[in-house]
C-alpha cells in the first residue's frame, strides 16, 4: 500500500512540472503531455479512493476506457514523430487496436478484460519500436537522450515489457499465488515510479528546447 502512495505521489511531479511549463509557454510545446498526466493522475487516484471505501468495488470499464484514451493520445503524440511509412504503420497499429478493443473485447464490462491490457502494451511496444528505429536510422548531430521523445519512449517500452509480464498470468495467479499476485503489484508500482520519473526528465528537455 505504501508503495502505492508513493507512486500516486510521484505522479504529482510531472503533472506540476507540465502544468507550469505549460502555463509559461504553451501546452503544445510539450505536446499537450499536461493532459495526459492530467487525466493518469484523476484515475490512479479516482481508484485508490475506490479501494479504501470498497476493496472489493470493480474498475474494469474505468480503466478500459483510460486505456482506450492512451491510444489515442499516443497516436496523436507519435503522428507528429514518425515519418513517411513509419507514420503510415504507427497508424495502423492505431486502428487495429482500438478495433481489437472495441470489437473483440468486454470494455464496458466492470471486470477487467485483460486483452486490453496486452493491446494496450503492444500499442506501447510497436510506437516505441517504430520511434527508436527512425531515430537510428536517419541519424542526426543531436544527441538522442537529448530528445524528450527518447524518454518517453524509453518509459512505455519498460512499462509495456513488465506489464505484459504481469497481466497476462493475472488471473491464474489470483486463484493459485495470491502472495506473488500482490508482489508482482508491488513490482508494477515500482516499474510505475521509474516510468513517471523518465517523464519527468522529458519535461526537462521540453523545457531546455523551449529555453533554445
Amino acid at each position: 500500500m505504501l508503495i502505492g502512495i508513493i507512486y500516486k505521489i510521484i505522479l504529482l511531479l510531472p503533472l506540476i512540472k507540465s502544468f507550469f511549463l505549460g502555463r509559461r509557454n504553451s501546452f503544445s510545446a510539450q505536446n499537450y503531455l499536461f493532459i495526459y498526466f492530467l487525466l493518469t493522475f484523476v484515475n490512479e487516484w479516482l481508484s485508490f479512493i475506490r479501494d479504501q471505501l470498497n476493496p472489493d468495488v470493480k474498475v474494469g470499464v474505468q480503466y478500459h476506457m483510460y486505456f482506450i484514451f492512451c491510444v489515442l493520445f499516443f497516436h496523436f503524440f507519435y503522428s507528429f514523430r514518425l515519418k513517411y511509412l513509419l507514420e503510415k504503420i504507427s497508424t495502423g497499429v492505431t486502428i487495429l487496436s482500438l478495433g481489437y478493443i472495441l470489437l473483440f473485447t468486454n470494455f464496458l464490462g466492470n471486470d477487467f478484460d485483460k486483452k486490453i491490457g496486452i493491446t494496450i502494451t503492444l500499442f506501447y511496444i510497436i510506437n516505441s519500436m517504430l520511434w527508436f528505429y527512425q531515430k537510428i536510422s536517419f541519424f542526426d548531430e543531436h544527441k538522442i537522450t537529448d530528445d524528450p521523445t527518447f524518454w518517453i519512449s524509453t518509459a512505455l517500452l519498460m512499462w509495456s515489457c513488465f506489464f505484459i509480464f504481469r497481466v497476462t498470468p493475472m488471473f491464474f495467479f489470483a486463484k493459485n499465488d495470491y502472495e506473488f499476485l500482490q508482489f508482482l503489484k508491488i513490482g508494477q508500482n515500482i516499474i510505475n515510479i521509474i516510468m513517471y520519473s523518465l517523464f519527468y526528465i522529458s519535461l526537462i528537455k521540453y523545457q531546455k528546447q523551449i529555453n533554445l
